[in-house]
């Protein structure tokens, strides 16, 4: 057959039936777009920080860094570039700060560098060279895209707040897309190292060098690197950061994946059930080629070229609209990376992503055609004119049904077998669960009706009745609206249960991390007592001799770089009330664990390390750290407190001796009897007095935060949910709306016997309650189903406490929202079908 032949019977197609085509475009659109774009947000999280590092470290292929912020000793960049086969050695300071200006205020990662940057070729640093652009003696300069979001220009004064401290800087010049490229958006502010070295307090010490080893001896220079590290740093490549990151995204992306793939998976199953739609359609299309000559051949190519042609085409404007959505709906950047990666806004399309969300939609279009094909059997060639029950095309003979609910039966026992045996494919159960759904539809569609029928007759609701004879002589499409209600709420449920759950987990974790004290003094900048500062001479003794405060305690830690992993080091005060969180507790006891820990060498470890260590409760393990290597036993195993690497606790006097610093992260505050949290708030600051870089916040008020954090970290996670109930309430009108509008011959018919216009909207009404309700139901039944599945995947795979609570009132508010709008716009159709004249009855 020629491909002009082909595109002809396309053409007539789309001329006689073209609103279920697009109806069947709209639902494989809608797939294709949510599985692009999640698949570009999650790509530019990692992209943006690795061109970014990329720009800094140019030819380097090494690095020297301390594992945390406190840095080491600049002497030892003297050291590095005495090593035979050092080609080049450039140190950088690396602090996270807050950068504020008349539009608005950002999280920065502050780079102190100098021109030896320059040797390293990078995109950023290469403009440091000689008769490029100088680095000034003080102030700063800016990728023009930060200084955009925080309205500034060259020459203008910024507020610069880390470590503690306030000051008031220049920025010496916006660094636009003709000297950094598509690098404008990065969240990174380059200043003169020594000057960055005296803001921060830290003067004469730095955060990594880069290294760049003469040709074929990278693996000597490593050796020798190690050597001068003693264990104390960290040698490894010279995107090391991106690998961090790529760990403490990966409960995030694990998460945003399943949620994802779980819309995704409905969203292209809205394109198969909007493809039934079209169903009867095309096998009445098949028995016309068959009638005029057409071979098996020919119609199979006729067939799948119109699948292939709709599919590619839909998956087109999937493309543009998930553009769209990775632009405006996931872009943001989560909170919580900015506390320790310097995460820019670059958007990174891999082709992949194009590719799997193409390959996506045009699947579904072929199999949701391909059930066409089953009319080329030569028994059943007219099938699709000449139906036993029903209209043509519309009907699903008793065998087939038995069949598929046999499948059910199969998948069904998939599902529980995985869900028993296999925990960690919880995705493939999630889709076995779906797939039983589908499968189980029509038998279920058959009992339903016959049991509603009954009791309509019995209690005389005649337009009930005629509703449901409706609903049964358009099998094919009433099982497809079944279908997409089932889904959407299934989906919904399954989503918004497990995001919920994992929210309270979460929070519960953070809220037990707080209890210890009843005010909090941080870094600013919503730094949630991961960043350490420097507290001003004599403030805390101050703090101490306040008639409001009972006590003043110094909290330590943050965050650590051990391996490939950044972990969470948190150093508590051995007189705190409570060292380990309740809620997050997995193994150990809570009051040994909490007197073993106020005691010398002991720690609570996450899941994620005691794994990585193979230890549990009592046993011993080799921590590194800046002093080198240290023995500890595990006094118990918490879930990742939030933190996906995984976190350490470890009372003060430990951390002191193992890290060698003082500085503190946080100050707890206990107030005195009597006194509010809000009033020992306001004499804290007066203690620190005016002009300090702080945050003092009551308990109540850092947990606000914290979740504000949080909801925002999985803001993906909702969005995705709540696209997926506005595309299901779209999808279940369009799919009822186009069932009825096909009818109106069968209303004109009801006219012809006598009923009114009122009557035919009641009777189309009821139809569409009677078919959306058994929908609805069966989806909100196995929604929690999947809730409970991807509750136990999330704690399993991410680390994070995710308890399951049967949340009824998520599954009334995803089910009614889905019956409501669909109600309301089917009216629409509804009220112009019944307005059909009668005499439409008698065309054939």
């Amino acid at each position: 057959m020629s491909p002009r032949t082909l595109v002809y019977l396309y053409g007539w197609r789309l001329r006689a039936h073209l609103l279920q085509e697009l109806l069947a475009g709209a639902g494989i659109a809608v797939g294709v777009a949510l599985l692009f774009a999640v698949q570009v947000s999650n790509t530019s999280l990692t992209g943006s920080v690795e061109q970014l590092v990329g720009a800094i470290t140019g030819n380097a292929q090494v690095e020297l860094a301390a594992r945390d912020d406190q840095g080491f000793d600049e002497r030892l960049l003297f050291a590095v570039r005495g090593i035979p086969g050092v080609h080049a050695a450039a140190p950088s300071l690396e602090r996270r700060a807050m950068m504020e200006g008349p539009g608005g205020r950002s999280s920065v990662s502050l780079l102190g560098a100098d021109t030896s940057l320059a040797t390293l070729g990078g995109t950023i640093t290469r403009n440091f060279a000689p008769g490029g652009l100088l680095l000034p003696d003080r102030g700063v300069l800016l990728p023009a895209g930060i200084a955009r979001q925080i309205g500034v220009h060259a020459s203008d004064a910024v507020e610069l707040q880390t470590a503690g401290r306030s000051y008031r800087a220049r920025v010496v010049a916006t660094l636009g897309a003709d000297q950094i490229g598509s690098l404008t958006g990065s969240g990174v502010a380059v200043g003169p190292l020594a000057w960055v070295q005296r803001l921060v307090g830290t003067p004469d010490r730095i955060s990594r060098v880069f290294v760049q080893a003469d040709d074929g001896r990278e693996q000597e220079v490593i050796r020798a690197l190690r050597r001068i590290s003693a264990g104390r740093f960290d040698v490894g490549p010279a995107d090391s950061t991106v690998r961090r990151l790529e760990g403490v995204t990966a409960p995030d992306d694990q998460s945003t994946a399943l949620f994802s793939a779980i819309s995704a998976m409905v969203g292209l199953l809205f394109a198969f059930n909007a493809m039934l739609l079209t169903l009867p359609e095309r096998r009445r299309f098949v028995v016309e080629l068959r009638t005029q000559g057409f071979t098996r051949a020919q119609v199979v190519m006729t067939l799948m070229f119109q699948a292939v042609v709709l599919g590619l085409l839909a998956s087109a404007v999937g493309l543009v609209i998930g553009d769209v959505l990775s632009r405006n709906v996931f872009g943001s950047i989560p909170t919580y990376l900015s506390f320790t990666f310097p995460v820019g806004t670059q958007r990174i399309v891999p082709l992949s992503a194009v590719a799997i969300a193409v390959g996506a939609g045009v699947l579904a279009s072929v199999l949701a055609a391909s059930r066409s094909l089953v009319d080329l059997r030569s028994t059943q060639a007219l099938d699709a004119v000449y139906e036993d029950h029903g209209d043509a095309g519309e009907g699903l003979d008793d065998t087939l049904r038995r069949r598929l609910l046999v499948a059910c039966g199969g998948f069904t026992l998939l599902a529980t077998i995985l869900a028993v045996a296999v925990p960690r494919a919880t995705m493939v159960a999630v889709a076995a669960v779906a797939a039983a759904i589908l499968c189980g539809i029509p038998a279920l569609f058959v009992l339903f009706m016959r049991l509603m029928d009954r009791l309509a007759r019995r209690f005389k609701r005649n337009m009930l009745v005629v509703a449901l004879v409706g609903a049964q002589s358009t099998m094919t499409r009433s099982i497809a609206v079944v279908a997409i209600a089932a889904l959407a709420v299934f989906g919904t449920i399954t989503l918004r249960g497990a995001r919920d759950d994992l929210i309270d987990g979460l929070f519960a974790g953070y809220a037990d991390h707080l209890q210890t004290a009843d005010v909090w003094v941080t870094s600013a900048g919503r730094s949630l007592t991961t960043d350490s500062f420097q507290l001003r001479s004599g403030a805390l003794e101050r703090l101490r001799h306040d008639p409001a405060i009972a006590s003043a305690r110094v909290y330590q830690g943050g965050m650590y770089d051990v391996g490939k992993r950044r972990i969470w080091v948190i150093a508590r005060p051995r007189e705190d009330r409570g060292i380990v969180p309740k809620s997050q507790l997995l193994e150990g006891d809570l009051d040994h664990a909490t007197a073993r820990l106020r005691d010398t060498g002991w720690v609570a470890l996450s899941a994620a390390l005691a794994r990585e260590y193979d230890v549990g409760v009592g046993d011993a393990f080799t921590l590194p750290t800046p002093t080198g290597s240290r023995r500890f036993r595990v006094a118990a195993v918490t879930t990742n407190l939030s933190w996906g690497p995984g976190a350490v606790i470890i009372n003060t006097r430990d951390y002191r001796r193992a890290w060698d610093s003082t500085a503190p992260s946080a100050i707890e505050i206990d107030t005195r009897a009597g006194v509010t949290p809000a009033a020992c708030r306001l004499a804290v600051e007066r203690a620190l007095g005016p002009g300090h870089a702080y945050d003092v916040q009551t308990a109540a008020a850092l947990e606000s935060e914290f979740e504000g954090v949080l909801v925002e970290g999985l803001a993906r996670l909702s969005q995705i949910s709540m696209l997926m109930l506005v595309s299901a309430a779209l999808a279940l009108s369009a799919a009822l709306g186009a069932s009825i509008w096909h009818r109106r011959r069968r209303l004109a018919a009801y006219k012809v016997q006598g009923f009114s216009e009122r009557q035919l909207r009641r009777i189309l009404m009821l139809e569409a309650f009677a078919v959306l309700s058994l929908g609805v139901g069966l989806g909100a039944v196995t929604g929690l189903v999947g809730h409970f599945l991807c509750d136990r995947w999330l704690e399993m795979t991410t680390g994070f406490p995710a308890p399951f609570s049967l949340q009824l009132d998520v599954a009334l508010a995803s089910a009614g929202p889905v019956i409501l709008a669909a109600m309301i716009i089917v009216a629409i159709p509804g009220y112009l079908a019944a307005r059909v004249p009668p005499a439409l009855s008698f065309q054939s």
